[in-house]
């Protein structure tokens, strides 16, 4: 449950990071805020008059379902993580690196808001955290009561106070995303681009030497060699003998046929010796884990190269990420940084 829940939380946090933020904070941070505050009215930053409250930089800094988890795990740890002023000083600054984040992500959505028209509201962020509460829920299996017995056990309230508390943090990235779609909606690819790219790393689009293996699998090494005798005495094909004696349920009633194998570096000596083999030679008995192995090659091919029509799709795609990777870092520096600069922050803690 413990790793169900945490998941979560740091998947809801994961897209915060942006640029630290150069301010000086205006007092010393109380002891409730260090241990993860819940308060909806204590201010913890102001961003050009927007504030930011204590139990969103609860929520983001995760500091007291962590301090909860280290009290059982190592007692000493968590005892000079709250009593001493050197593991103060550690979670004040960890808070202020978390907070730091938190104020980047309000300048992003005033930017966005006041350069695109870019706005997402309460009820459309709730909506997004309820449908991942409950896709959650779902996946694991478990019922709401006991998510927030969870998080009631950690001093994150009910599953109530938690969506509500996530709004933050959905919001902004549900604005990124489409800020994002916005600043890079220029980048674009060409055919020939991706062609010329094509050719410059035709290298990279080889297909390896593959070989078409069927494959009977027995408990012993007297079985194999028993059942591989019936084979080469004619009493009996390797396909029937796949079906009538391998243990692989998968592949036993598919004549043993393991599928096209693609040559691979450091492969075990076996899977050497199949690539050395001809078509219709047999390999084996050969000790694989826990069960000895025949190994039938029934097709060969070469290497080959994929053509540019198979891979253009992949390449454009690529090269278009890299493109609006670009845009984006470059607007970062020329848009967002001079936005920030001139902006008005005030810490509080």
């Amino acid at each position: 449950m413990k790793k169900v829940v945490l998941f979560f939380v740091i998947a809801i946090f994961a897209s915060l990071a942006v640029f630290a933020v150069d301010a000086t904070p205006t007092t010393a941070p109380s002891t409730s805020l260090l241990l993860g505050s819940s308060s909806t009215t204590t201010v913890v930053a102001i961003v050009n008059g927007e504030p930011i409250y204590a139990n969103i930089l609860n929520m983001a800094s995760n500091v007291a379902p962590t301090l909860a988890q280290l009290k059982n795990i190592n007692p000493q740890m968590y005892n000079f993580m709250t009593t001493t002023k050197d593991g103060f000083n550690f979670l004040a600054a960890y808070n202020r690196s978390v907070l730091n984040n938190l104020i980047d992500s309000v300048l992003m959505e005033q930017l966005a808001k006041q350069k695109y028209n870019i706005v997402v509201t309460d009820a459309q962020a709730l909506a997004q955290v309820k449908a991942q509460v409950a896709q959650m829920l779902s996946a694991y299996n478990i019922t709401e009561d006991q998510f927030s017995q969870y998080l009631q056990s950690q001093g994150y309230g009910d599953i109530n106070q938690f969506e509500q508390d996530s709004l933050f943090t959905m919001k902004f990235s549900m604005t990124l995303d489409q800020l994002k779609k916005v600043v890079t909606s220029s980048a674009t690819v060409t055919t020939a681009e991706a062609q010329q790219y094509y050719n410059s790393n035709i290298n990279s689009f080889q297909n390896p030497p593959e070989i078409d293996v069927e494959h009977i699998s027995l408990s012993s090494q007297s079985t194999a060699a028993s059942v591989l005798a019936l084979i080469k005495s004619g009493k009996i094909t390797f396909e029937s003998a796949a079906a009538k004696y391998s243990l692989d349920t998968n592949t036993k009633n598919k004549n043993g046929d393991l599928g096209w194998i693609p040559q691979s570096p450091n492969m075990p000596d076996f899977e050497v010796k199949l690539f050395g083999a001809n078509i219709g030679d047999i390999i084996g008995p050969v000790q694989v884990n826990n069960s000895w192995e025949l190994f039938k090659v029934i097709g060969k091919k070469g290497p080959s190269v994929q053509s540019f029509a198979e891979v253009q799709s992949q390449i454009v795609q690529q090269l278009l990420s890299q493109k609006q990777s670009q845009i984006w870092a470059n607007w970062l520096q020329n848009v967002f940084q001079p936005f920030k600069n001139s902006s008005t922050i005030k810490i509080m803690i």
